[in-house]
């Protein structure tokens, strides 16, 4: 993996604070506390996988951002996690990108933040089982369906 420049992170899924994953691999290694955020995009749950995907669209995709502390390390770690090996490598499950998200503001409480971070974006064209083995999330709220 080449170093990249610094961002926040935007977790939708697992690596959101108090679930599995964030447990794991996160914790103890963001600065402070994550950050409500939302995304343009389509929320899917992958049943055979028990995980997120985040694909491209016009509904609103609720998760939080937080700032590594050691970015570079944590970052390989989070790379491993989600299947990446490189910006558009042939086996990745997702990909890595820099996007905009909207953040959430305690004093106005509404989302009227911008900031630019990282997100893994679901790779459809290594999946063809997708249409059979995944399950539409129009709330847009994974963290809900874990919880339960």
């Amino acid at each position: 993996m080449q170093d990249v420049h610094p961002h926040p992170l935007f977790a939708y899924g697992s690596l959101m604070k108090d679930l599995f994953n964030y447990q794991i691999y996160l914790k103890g290694k963001v600065v402070g506390t994550p950050i409500k955020a939302r995304i343009k995009g389509e929320l899917y749950h992958l049943t055979e996988k028990g995980y997120p995907a985040l694909l491209s669209g016009n509904d609103w995709v609720y998760g939080e951002v937080f700032e590594l502390k050691d970015f570079q390390t944590t970052l390989k770690k989070l790379d491993k996690l989600e299947g990446y090996s490189g910006n558009q490598a042939s086996g990745n499950e997702y990909e890595r990108e820099l996007v905009k998200v909207n953040i959430y503001n305690s004093v106005t409480e509404l989302y009227d933040g911008e900031l630019d971070v990282y997100c893994y974006l679901y790779r459809l064209d290594n999946d063809s089982e997708f249409t059979q083995k995944s399950i539409y999330l129009p709330s847009g709220d994974w963290h809900q369906l874990a919880k339960k």
